[in-house]
């Protein structure tokens, strides 16, 4: 079920924080778009990117900030859809930092789920995916 204009535009906005966050390594701006529900789950691009609750999400955000700079992050072509209090979100993402100088692009994927509390929404469940360089484009398995 897709969800209404209204909808869209708070879970854009949310977004748009979230992106800011980043790029000012905000660190209590970003916690206060999760829920502080020990249940939460973060999953990154890394193998050990698996996280679940606020403390584990709060070190894995302030170990992305002090291995990069200028870290910069893209929503792109999102879909967004909602029953009742819960809405979920899927697009692609562009992420650009600089690493030891060197300026890095990591396109993307990233899905969300979000939850209204109070009339808040705020994200219970992410997910970024990076596109097996392996696999070729029309295969549905890596070589």
């Amino acid at each position: 079920m897709e969800s209404n204009e209204e909808l869209n535009k708070e879970i854009l906005n949310i977004l748009d924080k979230y992106a800011e966050c980043y790029l000012n390594k905000n660190l209590d701006g970003l916690m206060s778009l999760f829920v502080s529900d020990p249940d939460l789950v973060a999953i990154g691009t890394g193998a050990d990117e698996w996280v679940k609750g606020p403390n584990q999400l709060k070190a894995g955000f302030k170990r992305d900030f002090s291995q990069a700079d200028n870290i910069r992050l893209f929503f792109e072509n999102l879909t967004i859809s909602a029953a009742g209090k819960v809405s979920w979100v899927s697009g692609a993402t562009t992420m650009q930092a600089m690493i030891h100088g060197e300026e890095i692009i990591v396109p993307g994927r990233v899905s969300l789920v979000l939850v209204e509390n109070e009339k808040v929404w705020l994200i219970k469940h992410l997910h970024y995916s990076v596109p097996s360089e392996n696999q070729e484009e029309g295969a549905s398995w890596p070589e």
